[in-house]
């Protein structure tokens, strides 16, 4: 209880030296009692590079999401799928995955079979209950499309970057609960959805390790992908995890021959994510991080990492942009 207690400050104020040179330092872990969305955002990276020495005991009773590396978290989730599938299907299967990590079971598997043409998918389960309105409703997240948080009238995306929060309305009590954006800055509210338990229409979302690991950095990844696509008319030549994911994306402009390999990478701390890139080096030179982490830690990246070119997703847009320009000249 005194542990429980202690968890809902700043882990620094627990233990000063040991967090004295962390970033971690700065994350509370409970909220009245419950994980905070900074847990699910940022500290399963951290909780994820404690526990990988080896197989830990603790790996019986933390959730998934808790231990698992990114890589051991794609590794698992598509092993059953990736036997015997092809690149293309491989690729299909992962682009369905982040554009679909929600919806009606039946619903989910009608669109699979038409999208990727294969039988086997990653494990979706029911929706949470703490992701459920009073046992009838979810709400898709705007950016991500995983069913929010729900507590009380309160309702948001667990991952905070996402900007995604929401009060039920007082005056939608008939038909369809509505929802009133927190602030000017949040993205327009889904419409809710309605949620069933059982039967082939029960409501189900990919595993919160999928989530965290494939899904919010697939947002990024699928959405450059989407704007390369859009300009192909133009000379724009993009492929999607070349070689069953060996990096994110293969994007060409031919007419003036160039080219960028990019690895896409959605880390809290630039620290930890410099350290694993150092002990794994990326098949990709270019890593990419989402405008949201900001000039800031694209900058502390720059300084740890030399010999990689770090942008942001709107620095790769504007680079294929200036490329189109060039070759519009010739």
């Amino acid at each position: 209880m005194t542990l429980i207690e202690a968890l809902h400050q700043p882990l620094a104020h627990i233990a000063p030296e040991l967090f004295a040179d962390s970033g971690t330092g700065g994350l509370t872990v409970l909220d009245d009692g419950e994980l905070t969305d900074d847990v699910y955002a940022d500290g399963c990276e951290d909780i994820a590079d404690l526990l990988s020495g080896g197989v830990d005991p603790a790996r019986h009773w933390l959730p998934t999401w808790a231990w698992m590396h990114a890589e051991v978290v794609e590794q698992e989730a598509f092993r059953t799928i990736n036997e015997g599938a092809n690149e293309a299907e491989y690729t299909a299967h992962r682009y369905f995955v982040v554009k679909h990590p929600a919806g009606s079971e039946r619903q989910l598997a009608e669109l699979f079979g038409k999208a990727v043409g294969m039988r086997k998918t990653v494990r979706y389960l029911p929706i949470p209950a703490d992701q459920v309105f009073r046992g009838k409703f979810w709400w898709p997240c705007p950016v991500c499309r995983w069913p929010m948080h729900v507590e009380g009238t309160e309702v948001r995306c667990r991952f905070p970057l996402h900007n995604a929060a929401y009060f039920v309305r007082a005056d939608s009590g008939k038909g369809r609960p509505l929802l009133q954006p927190r602030d000017g800055s949040v993205p327009r509210q889904p419409a809710a959805r309605p949620f069933l338990s059982e039967g082939p229409q029960r409501s189900v979302c990919v595993e919160t390790a999928v989530w965290r690991h494939i899904v919010i950095s697939g947002v990024s990844e699928i959405y450059l992908f989407e704007r390369m696509e859009s300009l192909k008319k133009r000379g724009v030549e993009v492929e999607l995890y070349p070689g069953k994911d060996r990096y994110d994306l293969l994007i060409r402009v031919p007419a003036t021959g160039w080219e960028m390999r990019i690895d896409v990478k959605d880390y809290g701390s630039a620290v930890s994510l410099a350290d694993k890139l150092r002990r794994k080096p990326p098949a990709a030179r270019t890593i990419v991080i989402p405008d949201y982490r900001g000039e800031a830690q694209r900058g502390e990246l720059e300084e740890l990492l030399p010999n990689l070119e770090v942008l942001r997703v709107s620095d790769v847009r504007d680079a294929v942009k200036k490329q189109l320009r060039k070759a519009a000249r010739r």
